[in-house]
C-alpha cells in the first residue's frame, strides 16, 4: 500500500488540502469513509464540505457550541468553526466577512444558515454590554420561522426546502450584534399555482387551514376548509408531511411574529391575503355562450369570486371584468374577451403577484425591526444561503435562473481555490502539481453575454411584435448552433414538450422547457388587473403592492383625466 493509498483510507484526514494526490476520486473516497463514521464535516482549505446524514447527530449541543466558542485550534471541522473564523477575522482585522452556503436541494443549507446565526448570536451575547439591546439576537433568529412558513415547501427531496435565496447581513459593533438586514432572491412564485407530484405548496397555506380547524373565529373570518378543497393544493397528491404538525408550526409562526412586533391587525391582514390566493385558485372559467361573446370566458362560481374580492378589498364586478376582458383601447375603453385559457392564466398571474408581493412585504417588515443600526462604522458578516443546482424531470425558467446563480458561484470557487491559489504559489516560487478544473466561463457566456446570451435573447424577443417562446427558441437554436455548451431540442429530453433546449452546466446537462419563458421573464401583472388591486379599500393590500404598480395606476388615472377633458 502506498503512502497516498494509506492516507486516503484514513478517516483522520479532515482537511483534504493535505492529501498528496488531490483528485475527484480521492476526495469522494475520503468523504465516504468519514460519512460512514458520522463525520459529516470535512475541510478543503477555507471551505467546509457538509454531507447531510438525514438523521439526528449530537453535533450541536450547548457543550459543543461552548467548545468552539473557546477556539477552534485542534478541533474537528464544524459549521461552528466557520462561524468562529468569520467572527474572529472580523474582530482582529476590522474587516467585513462573508459566508457562502451552497449545495443541492436537501443538502442542509437552511439548517447550516440557522446554525451559523445561532453561533454568532451566542458570541454576540457574550460581548454585549449592559447598554446593549439584548433582544436583537433573538429577533434575528425569529425571522427564520416566518421566512420558512412563506418561503419553504415540501419537495420530493426535502420536506423543508427553501424556494428562495437570501442574504442575511449581520452588523456588529464592539463584538456584539447591533442589527441585521435580509435580502431575498428569486422566490419560486410558480409553486403558488402548480406543484409537481409528491410536493406541496408553501407551508403557510396548510398551516393557516390547520389553524382554522381549531380556531372558530379565524375560520369565520376566512371561510377556509380542508386543503383538498383548493385547486392550488390538491393536484400533487400530498397535503400533509409525516411527523410534522402544521398546527404547531402555525403557533411557532405566530410566536415569531409577536417577537418581531407584528400587530394583531397585521397578522389578520396577512391571513386574509393568503386565503384570497386560495380562493383565486378556485375560480372556474367557462366559455361564455352569450350572443357576441366571441369565444370569450366567464366565471362559473361567482360565490368564490365574491370571497376572493372581499379578502382583497376590491369590487367583485371589477375583478371579474379584469380577469375576463382586457382593454385594448388607447384613448377610449375597448374591451376584448379572454379565452378560458387566457383568463385562467390571468387568474394565476394575479395569485402569484399577490403572494410574491406579500413575501417581499414580510421581508421588508422583518427588516424594519431588526435593521436598527444604520452606522457606517459597524462591521458586517454576510451569510448567503443560495438555492442549490436543480435538474428535475421538467425544468423551466426558474431552474435556469437558479442554475445560472450556481454557475456564478462555481466560477468564484474555481477562481478562489484553483486559479488564484496556483498564481500565489507561482509568485512565491512554490512548485505544486497543476490541478485541472472545469472552466465554466463558456457556460456563463452562453447565458449572460451581452446581446448574444440566452437572457439577452429572451429580453429581445419580448420587445418583438408578436414575440413568442417558440420564436425565442428558434432564434437561440440558430444563433448558438455551434456553441459547445448548447444542445438543440431533443424530444426524449423534454417530458412534456419538444420545445426545449439544453445547457451543459458544470454539474451536467439540463434541458429547459421554454413554455412561458417570456411571461416569467417579464414577471409583470397586466395593467387592468393591477388597477383593480390598486383600488382596494384595504390599506394593507395597498401597502403590500410594489411601487411600480402605483406608477401604473397614476398613469391610468392621467389617461382617464385626458379622456374626460377631451
Amino acid at each position: 500500500m502506498t503512502v497516498c493509498e494509506e492516507q486516503c483510507l484514513s478517516s483522520k484526514v479532515d482537511n483534504l488540502i493535505t492529501l498528496n494526490d488531490l483528485n475527484e476520486n480521492s476526495i469522494l473516497h475520503n468523504l465516504r469513509i468519514r460519512f460512514k463514521l458520522d463525520m459529516i464535516y470535512t475541510s478543503v482549505s477555507s471551505i467546509l464540505i457538509s454531507v447531510n446524514p438525514f438523521k439526528m447527530l449530537p453535533l450541536y449541543t450547548p457543550e459543543i457550541m461552548e467548545s468552539y466558542v473557546q477556539g477552534i485550534r485542534g478541533k474537528d471541522p464544524h459549521v461552528f468553526a466557520i462561524g468562529y473564523q468569520a467572527y474572529n477575522n472580523m474582530m482582529n482585522d476590522c474587516s467585513n466577512q462573508s459566508v457562502i452556503i451552497s449545495g443541492e436541494s436537501g443538502a442542509g443549507k437552511s439548517e447550516a444558515t440557522k446554525l451559523i446565526l445561532q453561533f454568532l448570536s451566542d458570541l454576540s451575547g457574550r460581548a454585549a454590554t449592559a447598554a446593549s439591546d439584548t433582544h436583537i439576537e433573538q429577533q434575528i433568529l425569529q425571522a427564520n420561522p416566518i421566512m420558512e412558513a412563506f418561503g419553504n415547501a415540501k419537495t420530493v427531496r426535502n420536506n423543508n426546502s427553501s424556494r428562495f435565496g437570501k442574504l442575511i447581513t449581520v452588523k456588529f459593533q464592539g463584538g456584539s450584534i447591533k442589527g441585521a438586514s435580509i435580502i431575498n432572491y428569486l422566490l419560486e412564485k410558480s409553486r403558488v399555482v402548480m406543484q409537481s407530484k409528491g410536493e406541496r405548496n408553501y407551508h403557510i397555506f396548510y398551516q393557516i387551514i390547520s389553524a382554522c380547524e381549531c380556531n372558530p373565529a379565524l375560520k369565520e373570518e376566512l371561510h377556509l376548509d380542508g386543503p383538498d378543497m383548493y385547486e392550488y393544493l390538491n393536484k400533487s397528491g400530498v397535503t400533509a408531511i409525516a411527523g410534522l404538525s402544521d398546527e404547531k408550526e402555525f403557533d411557532d409562526l405566530v410566536s415569531a411574529m409577536d417577537a418581531l412586533h407584528f400587530t394583531p391587525e397585521e397578522k389578520m391582514d396577512i391571513w386574509k391575503l393568503v386565503a384570497a390566493v386560495l380562493y383565486l385558485g378556485n375560480l372556474k372559467f367557462v366559455v361564455d355562450v352569450r350572443p357576441n361573446a366571441e369565444d370569450g370566458s366567464k366565471i362559473e362560481n361567482p360565490d368564490v369570486l365574491a370571497n376572493a374580492a372581499r379578502l382583497i378589498g376590491v369590487n367583485p364586478d371589477d375583478l371579474n371584468k379584469s380577469l375576463c376582458f382586457r382593454n385594448v383601447g388607447n384613448r377610449s375603453v375597448i374591451l376584448v374577451s379572454y379565452t378560458v385559457d387566457q383568463a385562467s392564466t390571468m387568474r394565476d398571474a394575479l395569485a402569484k403577484s399577490l403572494y410574491g408581493d406579500l413575501f417581499q412585504f414580510l421581508i421588508n417588515r422583518i427588516n424594519v425591526t431588526i435593521n436598527k443600526d444604520s452606522s457606517d462604522s459597524a462591521n458586517v458578516i454576510g451569510v448567503l444561503d443560495i438555492f442549490g443546482f436543480e435538474c428535475f424531470v421538467s425544468n423551466s425558467f426558474e431552474q435556469m435562473c437558479i442554475n445560472y446563480c450556481n454557475e456564478k458561484l462555481q466560477f468564484h470557487f474555481n477562481e478562489h481555490i484553483f486559479r488564484l491559489e496556483q498564481e500565489m504559489y507561482a509568485v512565491e516560487g512554490v512548485i505544486v502539481p497543476k490541478s485541472d478544473f472545469a472552466d465554466n466561463q463558456p457556460t456563463l457566456d452562453l447565458l449572460e453575454k451581452k446581446a448574444e446570451g440566452i437572457f439577452a435573447m429572451i429580453d429581445e424577443e419580448i420587445n418583438v411584435p408578436k414575440g413568442s417562446d417558440e420564436g425565442f427558441l428558434n432564434k437561440a437554436c440558430i444563433r448558438h448552433k455551434g456553441h459547445p455548451n448548447f444542445d438543440k431540442p431533443k424530444p426524449k429530453a423534454c417530458v412534456n414538450s419538444i420545445n426545449c433546449f439544453g445547457v451543459k452546466h458544470y454539474a451536467g446537462v439540463v434541458y429547459y422547457d421554454v413554455k412561458n419563458f417570456l411571461e416569467k421573464n417579464k414577471d409583470s401583472l397586466h395593467p387592468d388587473v393591477a388597477s383593480v388591486v390598486k383600488s382596494s379599500t384595504s390599506a394593507f393590500v395597498l401597502n403590500v403592492m410594489p411601487k411600480e404598480l402605483e406608477g401604473e395606476q397614476q398613469h391610468k388615472t392621467a389617461n382617464n383625466k385626458l379622456q374626460t377633458s377631451n
